[in-house]
């Protein structure tokens, strides 16, 4: 990959942890403050609403101006605003925090679209290599931001939280430094209808938000149901064992690029990984032990990531450069949305049908995904190379 692509992921990378990593002392300030569990839930919450709420109309702006502009922009609101988060946390107004930090992830909402919608134009024949990259960073750092900010929940450490997540900021802005990516040629669909009209019009469009979809639910789901299916796991404390398993299907979405190296070397699509992530399920499921569930949550884990990288490099092939970071905006509700209603409703269904049942769900609603995934006429590794001109 050239300069520019390795300093805008990396850049992205390090704003998008900085963004997350309040959040675990957020939680537990309210949680300390009001103990009530819906509160708790409420806080937890407000650090997904703004995608579901805003990231289908973030998109346009990508599709309307400078991308690197937009970025550049957002990475300044995000710094502000976590400015105001450790003013707030200062004073002890954690409200106030909890407020700010949730604008800052309002804030944050048009820079994915961008990039991931830019990334053809800046990477060229890389463009799959660096899409890979960049869509790990962004749903690992769901992961690894709240784990390096709940390291410094220590009482020596706690008063530096977000002043390590505005430093993170401040080094994305650096790394960014440079970098260019122009609006869309020809500028954007400024019909109301313009997206809706490109999924309908496309298969491959289709199937890939769903696909999305479909895996944030189901990753969603069971890793809420992990925690009364550990209390069946034999020679390990529910706790300990909920703790693990958790971390194995979290930072098994870092394998998703290696995935991807398997993938390309033997022509896998998107179908092959979600009868994987199904299989997977199905196997932890059934495990009678910890150690047995590990490796295949792990896989589970890099499965999913691999869906969402593939599914996203079929949205730059199939999207037309004016519409591509909408779709994409469009595609980041679509899958937050999908993960909000998965975890509010894998407690009930687990109620009812115990914790295996509602991961047997899961696989099944995995392998169900496959009837409507599409590949596209065109492998997305294309869309960045110079085309032959028509004859």
């Amino acid at each position: 990959m050239n300069g520019a692509s390795r300093g805008t992921i990396a850049s992205h990378a390090v704003a998008a942890v900085g963004m997350s990593l309040p959040w675990p002392l957020l939680v537990l300030l309210v949680w300390e403050r009001a103990g009530d569990g819906w509160v708790l839930g409420v806080a937890g919450a407000a650090r997904m609403l703004p995608y579901v709420a805003l990231s289908w109309a973030a998109g346009r702006l990508a599709d309307r101006y400078a991308r690197d502009r937009i970025v550049r922009l957002t990475l300044l609101a995000r710094l502000a605003l976590l400015f105001v988060v450790a003013a707030a946390l200062a004073v002890g107004q954690t409200w106030l925090a909890l407020v700010a930090a949730t604008l800052a992830i309002a804030a944050a909402t048009p820079a994915y679209p961008a990039l991931a919608a830019a990334m053809p134009g800046l990477a060229g024949p890389q463009t799959e290599r660096a899409t890979s990259l960049l869509v790990t960073c962004e749903v690992a750092s769901f992961v690894v931001g709240p784990a390096l900010g709940g390291l410094l929940l220590a009482p020596a450490t706690r008063p530096l939280v977000p002043w390590v997540a505005a430093l993170c900021l401040v080094a994305a802005w650096v790394l960014f430094d440079g970098v260019r990516l122009p609006a869309p040629v020809g500028g954007a669909d400024t019909k109301a209808g313009g997206v809706l009209a490109a999924l309908r019009s496309s298969a491959v469009l289709r199937g890939a938000v769903t696909a999305v979809a479909v895996v944030n639910a189901v990753v969603a789901s069971v890793g809420l149901v992990l925690l009364p299916l550990s209390g069946a796991w034999d020679g390990v404390s529910e706790g300990t064992a909920f703790g693990i398993a958790t971390g194995a299907l979290g930072f098994g979405a870092l394998g998703g690029p290696l995935l991807g190296r398997i993938a390309a070397r033997w022509g896998l699509g998107p179908r092959v990984w979600l009868f994987v992530l199904a299989g997977c399920l199905v196997g932890a499921a059934a495990s009678s032990s910890l150690w047995m569930a590990v490796p295949l949550l792990a896989l589970a884990g890099a499965a999913a990531v691999q869906v969402e990288i593939v599914a996203t490099e079929y949205v730059q092939g199939a999207a037309p450069d004016r519409l591509r970071a909408s779709v994409l905006g469009l595609t980041d509700t679509a899958m937050v949305t999908a993960a909000l209603v998965g975890a509010l409703t894998a407690p009930v269904l687990a109620e009812a049908l115990g914790p295996r049942g509602v991961v047997l769900i899961a696989a099944a609603g995995s392998a169900a995904a496959v009837a409507i995934v599409r590949r596209p006429a065109v492998r997305p590794a294309t869309i960045g190379e110079p085309q032959p001109a028509s004859v």
